[in-house]
């Protein structure tokens, strides 16, 4: 991955994932267009060949209307036919009287049924999202990490709201109106370009809804633009022959002269899911897109997703993007306002500090930076905080090599430090931090908890927290007894989470045993969650 570290380090932008049907179909186990298309053939039709009877009807209709039979036109074909059976049968067959009950306000406004019941489908899928199958944990923890400070934003043609339950934060656009008419800021955001199942009639499935899909591509090429010229792309979960990814890209191709598409050479990244590909392919790909305009790309082959989110992780901004949007955000209403702001402190800045360079950045909207003076005063307490709640918004390096040389010494060398040296080759890190390479989650417990896990043989976070019946220093005896394979490290986050809320200060000042045990179960988060092997 170091080839694609350094696309990533010599870019000025953070990336941006553009995110299809494969993400979803892996983590909750989804279905693809055919896949949908068929799974409603079968609510008209439960015959073996309902799908390819509509398959067929559609073939013959495309060449007696004198059209190409591209996948896409086959598809959006079928659908037409679909939905104009399945409507004709929802208002009628008993099947649906529940659906008719809860949509009546919906169909009366002139939306779909078809399009109501593949809402109600992609809605239902929330159910698996606190479920995901434990090989792939660890992926939508990265992916999730990726979110604050990695990504400058997500496009997709998902109609699910997976994105928005792993991105809590990010502002959300349905459809090619919301985006192309909205005020965006290009970071924390979520562009949703075929609609959304929280509205039904945004979708994009028919060929009504391509038509004008089509109609508006300019627009959206124009919007995308910017985007693909300015950020590294990823595109996961597509194929690269997917019509849908190719139309967007050549409508981008086709604004672009060539000297210009030679910047977007080392920006486009095509993912590929190949099973059995234990250790990630980096291979170098092109596309012809006619009129002598070729694209040239990468294509990344993995197994496994971990591997490259961990490599975007290693990627930060400085601050984190929810914090660049609303700061972007405040400055373009500050822009437009006449009224006086209320929430703009005004520093004194001498003439020798402007003329000389010495004013880097003024941060204002409640964003706070330490200086390195700064850095060197932080607190162990701070540090077991960061871990959990992640809101100090430190500078890595800056604490790295400023703070955790001091504050290792005043702490015995026991203090989480995972989270900020994840990625980094101990081989450049002070020597102070040596000592972490070869720690181990054991390494962290002593012969008690060891003792005590033999004794008590809990099986989950979950259970050693009720085995102490709301007894808070049993709570934290029972955890240290956990082994690594016995831990959900959401469960203990959680559970730090609340605790360090619940119990303000404890940590400074709580009964000695309590503030040992906590620190430590901190530390068997962070070794959990962050520790990876050098890059």
């Amino acid at each position: 991955m170091e080839s694609l570290m350094r696309v990533l380090r010599n870019s000025k932008a953070l990336p941006v994932l553009f995110i299809g049907s494969g993400v979803s179909i892996r983590y909750l186990s989804s279905v693809n267009w055919v896949e949908l298309l068929r799974m409603f053939s079968k609510m008209i039709d439960p015959s073996e060949f309902s799908y390819e009877k509509y398959e067929n009807k559609a073939s013959q209709l495309l060449i007696s209307q004198g059209k190409d039979k591209t996948k896409i036109n086959l598809l959006k074909t079928v659908a037409d036919l679909i939905e104009n059976d399945f409507n004709e049968r929802w208002f009628e067959d008993d099947q649906f009287i529940e659906s008719r009950k809860l949509y009546r306000d919906e169909v009366r406004r002139g939306v779909s049924p078809f399009k109501l019941e593949i809402s109600g489908y992609f809605k239902s899928l929330e159910q698996y999202f606190n479920s995901i199958p434990e090989k792939y944990i660890r992926e939508i923890e990265l992916l999730k990490r990726l979110g604050k400070k990695s990504i400058a934003g997500i496009i997709t043609t998902n109609y699910d709201t997976f994105l928005e339950y792993l991105f809590p934060e990010y502002s959300v656009y349905i459809g090619q109106e919301n985006l192309i008419f909205s005020i965006t800021h290009g970071v924390n955001e979520i562009y949703k370009i075929h609609g959304s199942c929280t509205d039904p009639s945004s979708i994009v499935i028919n060929s009504q809804d391509y038509n004008n899909f089509e109609r508006k591509n300019a627009y959206l090429a124009a919007k995308l633009m910017t985007i693909f010229v300015e950020h590294p792309i990823f595109f996961l979960g597509y194929s690269l022959e997917d019509e849908n990814i190719q139309g967007i890209i050549k409508s981008i191709v086709e604004c672009l002269s060539g000297s210009n598409l030679d910047q977007l050479k080392e920006r486009l990244f095509f993912v590929e899911w190949k099973e059995g590909n234990e250790a990630a392919e980096i291979v170098p790909h092109s596309r012809d897109f006619g009129d002598g305009k070729i694209i040239s790309m990468t294509k990344i082959i993995v197994d496994s997703y971990s591997e490259l989110f961990e490599a975007l992780a290693n990627n930060r901004a400085k601050y984190p993007t929810r914090i660049l949007r609303q700061l972007k955000q405040d400055i373009y209403n500050l822009a437009l306002t006449t009224e006086k702001p209320s929430k703009i402190l005004v520093m004194p800045m001498t003439e020798e500090q402007m003329d000389h360079g010495e004013v880097e950045v003024v941060i204002g909207f409640g964003i706070y930076e330490y200086g390195i003076q700064g850095y060197k005063s932080i607190t162990a307490e701070k540090i077991y905080l960061d871990i959990v709640f992640d809101d100090q918004n430190f500078n890595y390096d800056l604490l790295v090599n400023e703070t955790l040389p001091q504050l290792l010494k005043q702490v015995a060398y026991s203090l989480p430090v995972y989270k900020y040296i994840n990625g980094r080759k101990f081989t450049e890190l002070p020597e102070c931090l040596s000592r972490f390479e070869h720690l181990t989650f054991e390494g962290l417990l002593n012969k008690i908890n060891l003792a005590q896990r033999q004794q008590f043989n809990f099986q989950s976070v979950e259970q050693a927290i009720e085995d102490a019946d709301g007894d808070l220093k049993k709570e934290i005896r029972n955890l240290q007894t956990l082994s690594a394979d016995k831990i959900n490290i959401s469960s203990l986050e959680q559970y730090l989470k609340n605790t360090l809320t619940a119990n303000e200060g404890i940590l400074l000042h709580g009964d000695q045993t309590i503030k040992t045990g906590l620190k430590k179960i901190i530390k068997m988060y962070d070794i959990l969650k962050y520790k990876s092997e050098p890059a």
